[in-house]
């Protein structure tokens, strides 16, 4: 049998057992993956989208990865664990890390079982981490002797003791130097198949700006941060360009604040205008600070739909969210977009604490007076380090959703499940029959 060598990265999601409408590659393994094949060293990316489970942990055990990383997202940690199991028994030899957004948030649940976390943005410190591993044939025994200050975000456990450093957030001149993600390892053509079966577009997601400066109270930002940074249009555009190459003719802006630096945002849409990018796009945006002409202009350059934080129908429990904006701002956004020809989506959360019934029959109603071409529900689900976390949780019994935006309470609340699934049901096909009545063009659809 050959010698254990290089490194396999592994995105545990399974579309079989969680569909969701719109798919995208994992972007952060595709980041990693540059950056360790730009060291020379071997890289093996196993993306579990359209895989069985099987047939998955075959592939991945047949590269004979010297280290596995698996990128864990709400919703995986069951998939994860699974994966870790099946594939310490065919690799007793190899270094286990999680990595992404859960296992930054509650380290500890994974490092339990894990042989380390890398938490926060691993651009930097787990590729590095790699080489040095590698080159000093470290074996999963002998962590101990590594100094945990030398790769930020590092966090594992021996003989009972956490060893850590933070994680840190890299300036812009660190993230300019990066090279663009690899995407060579992705069946673009089922995720293409996919995407226009579901919506209309070949969508590939990219991320522009990294960091969120506000706090909601439910909001977990445990990748990006709290410092908003903005990389070069130049280089943004080179990322385009390989998604064009790739075949795809629309972009998913996954960024959380893309719409937060005006002259930034106006910046590229002036440059989509005269590059002539054959590119449709969607993004995120907050509801305040926009402008009809700002608007305009988003339309101009190829947006076609904007999702929105509208959250709740109660000014009362925006407060209590602490979103920092009221429910005519997110009226007013809707509105100013739908008049520059702009789709609108709106995310909104039912049976937050301290709210009451009367506060979500207003969020209902909401959803369904607003010209929306798109809504989702949720409940809140308290992500460690969040202050909606600290008053529910008592951070001994973390309880992952099984599949997206799942109706299902992970603390004790005074809502009834039932009655929420039955009401958000009831909300749901009403939109649909709102939206079937007055149907037009729209390219989302």
């Amino acid at each position: 049998m050959r010698p254990l060598s290089g490194v396999a990265l592994v995105y545990p999601y399974f579309m079989s057992r969680d569909p969701v409408e719109k798919l995208f590659a994992p972007l952060g393994i595709a980041c990693l993956a540059s950056q360790l094949k730009e060291m020379g060293i071997a890289v093996n990316v196993e993306d579990c989208t359209f895989s069985g489970f099987d047939e998955a942990v075959d592939r991945t055990a047949a590269s004979r990865p010297a280290i596995v990383g698996i990128s864990i997202m709400v919703t995986m940690s069951g998939n994860a664990f699974e994966l870790l199991s099946s594939l310490r028994e065919r690799l007793p030899e190899t270094l286990f890390v999680a990595g992404g957004p859960l296992p930054t948030v509650n380290p500890s649940l994974f490092a339990d079982r894990f042989d380390a976390v890398f938490r926060g943005e691993g651009d930097v410190a787990f590729p590095g981490f790699c080489r040095e591993y590698l080159a000093a044939c470290r074996s999963p025994d002998n962590l101990e002797t590594l100094d945990p200050a030398s790769y930020p975000g590092l966090y594992f456990v021996r003989d009972g003791e956490v060893r850590s450093s933070p994680p840190v957030h890299n300036p812009p001149e660190v993230l300019d130097r990066l090279p663009l993600p690899d995407r060579s390892g992705f069946d673009h053509r089922r995720y293409q198949e996919a995407m226009e079966k579901n919506t209309g577009l070949r969508q590939a997601s990219i991320i522009v700006t990294r960091g969120c400066p506000f706090s909601c109270d439910f909001c977990s930002k445990p990748v990006w941060g709290n410092l908003f940074r903005k990389p070069p249009l130049d280089k943004v555009f080179l990322e385009i360009d390989q998604l064009v190459s790739l075949g795809y003719t629309s972009l998913w802006i996954g960024d959380d604040c893309f719409t937060l630096d005006r002259e930034y945002l106006a910046a590229f849409c002036r440059e989509m205008v005269r590059r002539g990018v054959p590119m449709q796009w969607t993004c995120l945006s907050r509801v305040d600070g926009l402008t009809p002409e700002l608007a305009g202009l988003m339309r101009r350059a190829g947006c076609i739909r904007v999702y929105l934080g509208l959250e709740s129908g109660s000014n009362e429990t925006l407060r209590l969210m602490n979103k920092r904006v009221t429910v005519e701002q997110g009226t007013r956004a809707v509105r100013l977009f739908s008049q520059a020809g702009i789709g609108t989506a709106g995310f909104f959360m039912v049976g937050y604490p301290g709210e009451s019934t009367g506060s979500i029959e207003k969020t209902l109603s909401l959803a369904l007076s607003l010209p929306l071409d798109e809504v989702s529900f949720t409940v809140p689900l308290p992500l460690p380090g969040t202050p909606l976390f600290a008053r529910v949780f008592d951070g001994a019994s973390w309880e992952d959703w099984e599949v997206s935006n799942q109706v299902k309470f992970a603390y004790p609340s005074e809502f009834d499940e039932q009655w929420l699934r039955q009401r958000i049901g009831e909300t749901m096909r009403a939109f649909r029959e709102k939206r079937a009545a007055s149907r037009t063009v729209d390219p989302m659809l």
